[in-house]
């Protein structure tokens, strides 16, 4: 009897020890699955609550539909990974020689440069994203780049002149780049003569003539009236103010006026972001008239813009004299005495923004943006109504396929690399 029981005991505590072992191996095996398996998390562990979507396209932009907005910080939220990619590479053309001098200095060698040098062959990789809610489209556009350019013209003194210059607009040269990085997107507005074809080089047209100094010969506008294209066109240094993206137009405009011909405008409604930070004031004592910036920070150092904020409160003066050593006195009573150093070509410290910054507003200010630059390249999130109502802006219609193009600008004013032949479709 008494053996009975211990075998009985005995076989009870295996059973139990198996049910014990087996739930145990069973949580584990669950517990493995989950921390292996990548379908439901981003890179950085994050749920996404979708897998990620793996395909790509080099042509399609598809947009993905969401049921909440993403955050517009530059961190790019998990719900992005459901969204299908668009990867390529955007590429800047070789243009012909600019036949003008652009830069205010420029006359000389200058005019046997492409319009587009020395940044001609360049080539940027970029991935872009997008999304929708019932109301609102969401992009995230990524691009390899390794600056952050934000040097955009800025005021240094020319101690053999005695007279305060900005950097130059055009580059000369590999070491003459003193501009902001860009990105454009043109949506056309109905039907635009060749667009399917050619995108954006069905706008840019090469002048018959030069009828102005400093025109440059190659401009974007339509030659079919009535025809229009939406144009985005974010500017790193004129666009951080409240984070908004340029809300511009290409028009129609006549051939014949050669290099004065320009179709290029902001929308109808609202006004730009930013103003240039320049005035001209006789030297004192003088009536001779020099170029100087209208307003400073003091002893402020690597600033780019200064902002509607900073003049309201104060925090920049305004310039009111200069002498004709270059001295420049500002509102309170201070001065700037160039020859106390910081203000050298180049690489002055102190050299002074060549804008001022405020909102874009109605019009000129549907799409707002974040931008973060992460050491090796470019993270932006932005958005805009799917219909904001207003005749100079695209219309994305979920039932529609949009062409489009994108160019991205790395620290150039005009020399642009470019991507055409793109199409968005909705999820």
């Amino acid at each position: 009897m008494n053996i009975f029981f211990l075998k009985l005991n005995i076989n009870n505590m295996k059973k139990m020890n198996l049910i014990k072992l087996t739930g145990m191996l069973a949580i584990a095996i669950m517990f493995s699955l989950s921390s292996c398996s990548d379908d439901s998390t981003d890179d950085n562990g994050n749920d996404n609550g979708t897998p990620d979507n793996t395909v790509t396209s080099t042509s399609e932009l598809l947009v993905e539909k969401f049921t909440t907005a993403p955050n517009l910080d530059g961190e790019i939220d998990a719900m992005w990974g459901a969204a299908q990619k668009l990867v390529g590479t955007t590429t800047v053309p070789s243009l012909g020689a600019r036949m003008t001098y652009l830069n205010s200095d420029g006359e000389g060698t200058e005019e046997d440069l492409g319009l587009f040098d020395p940044y001609a062959g360049e080539a940027y990789d970029f991935t872009l994203r997008a999304g929708y809610t019932e109301s609102d489209i969401y992009f995230l556009m990524e691009w390899a780049d390794d600056k952050d350019s934000k040097d955009r013209q800025s005021w240094y003194f020319d101690a053999t002149d005695k007279l305060w210059k900005g950097e130059h607009k055009y580059a000369n040269d590999l070491n003459d780049k003193f501009y902001e990085d860009k990105f454009a997107f043109l949506f056309p507005i109905g039907d635009v003569t060749g667009f399917d074809a050619g995108s954006c080089y069905s706008t840019c047209h090469v002048a018959t003539s030069i009828n102005n100094p400093k025109d440059k010969h190659t401009r974007h506008y339509l030659t079919t009236e009535g025809e229009k294209i939406d144009m985005w066109h974010w500017k790193r240094v004129r666009g951080t103010y409240l984070g908004q993206v340029d809300d511009q137009k290409m028009v129609y405009d006549d051939a014949t006026e050669g290099s004065s011909a320009n179709g290029r405008a902001g929308d109808a409604t609202g006004s730009g972001g930013y103003s240039n930070n320049s005035q001209t004031l006789a030297i004192t004592g003088t009536t001779t008239e020099v170029s100087v910036p209208m307003y400073i920070i003091p002893e402020e150092t690597e600033y780019y813009w200064i902002d509607a904020d900073q003049i309201t409160n104060g925090t920049a003066k305004l310039i009111t004299a200069v002498d004709a050593e270059g001295v420049l006195s500002y509102e309170g009573g201070g001065t700037i005495d160039p020859a106390d150093g910081g203000f050298n070509q180049g690489t002055g410290t102190k050299r002074i923004p060549s804008v001022t910054t405020k909102a874009f507003t109605e019009g000129r200010g549907d799409i707002m943006i974040s931008a973060v630059h992460n050491g090796t390249g470019w993270v932006t999130e932005f958005s805009r109504k799917l219909d904001t109502m207003d005749e100079d802006d695209v219309v994305f219609d979920v039932t529609a396929e949009i062409p489009f193009g994108l160019a991205i600008f790395n620290n150039a004013a005009i020399a642009h690399a470019i991507k055409t032949n793109l199409v968005l479709t909705f999820e």
